[in-house]
Parts: C-alpha cells; structure tokens; sequence
C-alpha cells in the first residue's frame, strides 16, 4: 500500500493486530491550507483500491471547538457517503 501527499509518495504498512495500515507523512515544506492526502491500495488478486481525503495544513488546521455540537459538525462530504444533512447522533435527528 502506497500513499501520496503533494506529489511526495510514502509507504505504508500494517498495524499489527488490526486491520488498519499506516504511513508517516512529511509534510516540511508544504504551505498552509488545504491538501489532498491519496492512498492507494492492491490486493492479492491484483484488484486496486483508491480513497483521497482533503488535509488542512498550519493554522487552518486549528479550530476551536464551538459552544454548540451543531457548529462543530461536518459539512457536506459526499464522495465518503457524508451528505450534510444529519440533524443528531442518530440519522433520525433524535436527541441521544
């Protein structure tokens, strides 16, 4: 499993006892703002896997937590199946 981050590409490897792979990523370098963090991966039949993340980089990266849990929640992100449009915990929008 390989990874790509502006144009840098890491390696990956499995963390033992689960089924989570990771990567250390260098980042020295790279201008604040937002980021594109790609990783790909190919299994043993040769079936390639791709996902790619936004990464927000120095003090943009830094938010404080709101006062209220509706500000702090995520916007829209549909390619990872986030639509924007859950009102609670639950996808009904209950209280907890």
């Amino acid at each position: 499993m390989t990874g790509m981050f502006e144009g840098r590409e890491f390696e990956m490897k499995p963390v033992e006892g689960s089924r989570v792979w990771e990567g250390l990523v260098m980042g020295n370098g790279v201008a604040d703002g937002v980021h594109s963090l790609r990783v790909e991966a190919e299994d043993a039949e040769g079936r390639v896997a791709e996902d790619e993340i936004r990464v927000a980089v120095g003090r943009m990266a830094v938010k404080e937590r709101a006062a209220r849990d509706q500000d702090n929640a995520l916007e829209a992100w549909p390619e990872h199946g986030l639509l924007g449009t859950q009102l609670g915990p639950n996808k009904n929008g209950k209280k907890w």
